[in-house]
């Protein structure tokens, strides 16, 4: 403080000097603070009966540091002020006469002597100021939720108005819910017991696709709000406007803030606000969405949203954005790879942008990722003429597209995204939008370009052929892929999907040939896939070879049994199966390509583990693990992995996963034994959502975590009275269940058992056993990810799931 005093007294010292010397100098600069002016409201509306209009007030505020002046411009003499000038802060009081249609505006200034310094503009509407119509209502509905529902799943909405049929919802920690202060009677129109509850941040609610005519551009927009959270032993429920904010927007991405004021419901029971906003758009738009977004976690919640015409207001600009669309611009595929980054980014947010290209991706032959479209320019020679369109909206698949298919791609403004992921030239957009249109124009023929493998990263997305090229050993397609090939002294990778129909069970041999496919690129290093068994023709071979064997393993109880193993075989002619290592308890025999294993019952204390040995005369051979588990001393665990072993009880559920994504051997840690957990923590039930799960190992009955700190958690079968083999997961007191039907990867907790209902059975393959619940199925995702997951199908993976049940 003593500095700042000394400090002040050098400063004046200074400018008694300094007038001394310039007297020319201005004298409004006694006060070194500099100005400023703050006005709000800036728009005041009043009914044909002079008072305010509802959500409307009869004065302003102004805060200022100088003196002030306001005009009532142009002459508007009905327009009468309470104060028309002063110093400082002040408030105005607007006062009109009934029976006013007119508009005016009041200018309030700061000067000094040199002129004005800054000013504000109030706003004044008198008139018919009633809506005329309501637009969008939204209740929130009346449905029972007896647990919250995330706002992207919720059905119960019960939306109204001439503008509300394609309206949808979406938002991100925010759910539909019943709980907290019901609004009964706190406004007009208080709907209950539903509301938008928003959770933990960043948390928001987006209303999308309000339809408006070209003559609604005056507009009214009311909702009901609370806010209430605990603050030592008392409730604070007084409702703060900068803890929710609310945004316009024409196109669902630019958005312009919108204020808004409140009543003084939150000064008692039942502590619920009437919020209202008076807007004028300046341009007419088709489709206006609304984002309300929550500053303040878990204490904050909304109903009773209603959009009208009205009188008008603070003028909103949302550009030109939701109008009818412009004609699509042209863009070329080396003119997107051009503008891609590392980042995310939207391609255009003003106009559609259209391409034409051909499909390479090759649905028939198998041998593409699902959700992937690849396409490059038609007949380009040169590299930089291949992308990849990724996403659900895309797969060709899904859309009927084959190899050679000439389409146009639409890429809509303000959805469509380019990327460079990884080393990959991508465009996508979010799963919730139609970001891109795809329509089938032809069909064109596809000549592969000849390159040498140090070319590949530079001509991905495009179908190419590589002269002379020689795989590092003979295999199966698909069967521990990637494989290494060489040509002209370069090593490159050629990659087959294992369930890719073309390729299924066949074998290629160590020889020289050429060999085309579209090249892909994997975490920066590109590959060569080829698309069906014509690019890969050179490398047919005739040996006779074993393919497959399932089950890939097999464990009996202690007790013994008799199980069986089918061999895949090609090219096996005249030739037989043989098989051998097994000894003491354990013995085959063969049957054709059938081989059937014999344990008797384990007498010694141990689990007896043995490699079953089967050969294919003049051919190959593989090996399958074989175990017997060690008879029960009334400690540690059995291993459950049939149908037939299992029953109701308390058990540890387990994935089992050999290798992981990378090819490294996980032994001896590979059981994956789920923890209890989910992996989508948020409050709703339309995201990815998997069984969390940590390694394990299993020997001599003992199962024993790779980390001491990462544990599996105990869970029940619970048995559906009157339905075999029918069963619910039970973690605690919560029930697992597959939130959308037939949709991949939505396991999710809830308190009731409400269709969550499993049906166990063997898997086909022989590798554990697996449970369908709405349609999909619990199968071992891979040992990257750690998850146990659900699929559509139940071939989605090779590995079933696992139990251990304490003995």
């Amino acid at each position: 403080m003593r500095n700042l005093n000394f400090l002040k007294l050098f400063y004046g010292l200074m400018l008694v000097m300094v007038s001394t010397a310039f007297v020319s100098c201005v004298d409004d600069n006694d006060d070194t603070e500099a100005p400023y002016l703050e006005v709000s409201p800036t728009t005041l509306i009043f009914g044909l009966d002079g008072q305010p209009a509802s959500g409307s007030q009869a004065s302003f505020d102004i805060s200022t540091n100088r003196s002030w002046k306001a005009t009532v411009k142009d002459d508007k003499s009905w327009v009468t002020l309470s104060k028309y000038e002063g110093e400082g802060s002040a408030t105005i009081q607007v006062s009109i006469p009934e029976n006013i249609n007119d508009e005016a505006s009041v200018v309030i200034e700061i000067s000094n002597k040199v002129g004005v310094l800054m000013s504000e503009t109030v706003k004044i509407t008198s008139g018919s100021v009633e809506p005329t119509e309501v637009i969008y209502n939204e209740t929130v509905g009346d449905k029972t939720v007896s647990s919250p529902y995330h706002v992207d799943s919720y059905d119960g909405w019960n939306k109204s108005g001439i503008g509300s049929a394609n309206v949808t919802y979406s938002g991100a920690s925010a759910s539909v819910r019943a709980s907290g202060l019901a609004n009964s009677g706190a406004y007009e129109g208080a709907s209950g017991p539903n509301v938008v509850f928003f959770g933990s941040l960043p948390a928001y609610f987006q209303i999308n696709k309000i339809a408006l005519t070209g003559a609604q551009t005056n507009l009214k927009l009311t909702f009901g709000a609370s806010y209430s959270i605990k603050v030592g032993d008392d409730y604070d429920n007084t409702f703060d406007i900068s803890k929710l904010t609310v945004s316009l927007s024409a196109d669902g991405t630019n958005w312009v803030p919108l204020t808004y004021t409140k009543n003084n419901g939150d000064s008692e029971k039942p502590y619920w606000v009437l919020a209202t906003a008076n807007f004028t758009l300046k341009k007419a738009v088709s489709e206006l969405y609304i984002k309300y977004t929550a500053l303040a976690a878990s204490s904050i919640r909304l109903d009773d949203i209603t959009l009208a015409t009205g009188a008008g207001g603070t003028e909103i600009d949302l550009g030109n954005g939701g109008g009818d669309p412009s004609e699509a611009t042209a863009i070329t595929i080396p003119e997107l790879i051009s503008k891609m980054t590392t980042e995310q980014t939207i391609l255009d947010n003003n106009a559609d942008r259209y391409l034409t290209a051909i499909v390479q991706s090759d649905v028939e032959g198998g041998n593409y990722t699902n959700n992937n479209l690849v396409v490059a320019t038609e007949n380009a020679t040169t590299a930089g003429n291949g992308i990849m369109l990724y996403g659900s909206q895309v797969d060709p698949k899904e859309l009927g597209l084959k190899k050679g298919d000439k389409i146009k791609v639409t890429l809509h403004k303000g959805k469509a995204q380019i990327v460079n992921y990884q080393g990959v030239y991508e465009v996508t957009g979010a799963k919730t939008e139609e970001w891109a249109t795809v329509e089938k124009e032809g069909t064109a023929t596809i000549t592969p370009i000849e390159i040498t493998p140090n070319d590949l990263i530079n001509y991905q997305s495009m179908t190419v052929k590589i002269k002379k090229a020689t795989p590092q050993a003979a295999g199966i397609w698909g069967v521990n892929s990637p494989y290494t090939f060489t040509s002209g002294g370069q090593e490159f990778a050629v990659f087959c999907k294992s369930d890719a129909a073309a390729f299924m069970d066949q074998p290629f041999a160590a020889v020289e040939s050429d060999i085309t496919g579209i090249v892909t690129v994997y975490k920066e290093v590109p590959q060569l896939a080829p698309r069906n068994m014509e690019d890969v023709a050179g490398f047919a071979s005739t040996t006779p070879t074993i393919t497959s064997a399932t089950p890939t393993s097999l464990s009996f109880p202690a007790t013994g049994g008799s199980k069986d193993i089918e061999i895949g075989v090609v090219n096996m002619g005249s030739n037989t199966l043989s098989h051998g290592g097994l000894s003491g308890i354990l013995s085959a025999t063969i049957n054709g390509t059938k081989v059937t294993v014999n344990a008797e019952a384990n007498t010694t204390t141990k689990e007896i583990e043995q490699t079953l040995k089967v050969s294919l005369t003049n051919g190959n051979s593989i090996d399958i693990p074989i175990t017997v588990a060690a008879p029960s001393t009334g400690g540690g665990y059995s291993l459950i992995s049939t149908l037939e072993e299992l029953t109701a009880g308390k058990y540890f559920m387990a994935g089992y996963v050999e290798l992981n994504n990378d090819k490294v051997d996980l032994t001896p840690y590979n059981y994956q034994l789920w923890t209890g957990e989910v992996s989508y923590t948020g409050s709703g039930t339309s995201s990815n959502s998997d069984l969390v799960t940590v390694s394990y190992q299993f020997k001599d009955n003992e199962i024993t975590p790779q980390e001491a700190s990462k544990t599996g958690t105990e869970m029940e079968l619970v048995a559906v009275t009157g339905k075999p083999n029918t069963y619910y997961i039970k973690v605690g007191d919560k029930y697992l269940y597959n939130s959308v039907a037939t949709t991949n990867r939505r396991l999710y907790l809830k308190d009731t058992a409400e269709d969550a209902e499993w049906v166990f059975m063997d898997k086909s393959n022989g590798t554990g056993v697996t449970a369908s619940n709405n349609n999909t199925y619990l199968i071992t995702a891979s040992a990257t990810y750690n998850y146990i997951r659900s699929y559509k199908t139940e071939t989605q993976t090779k590995t079933g799931i696992f139990f251990f049940k304490k003995n």
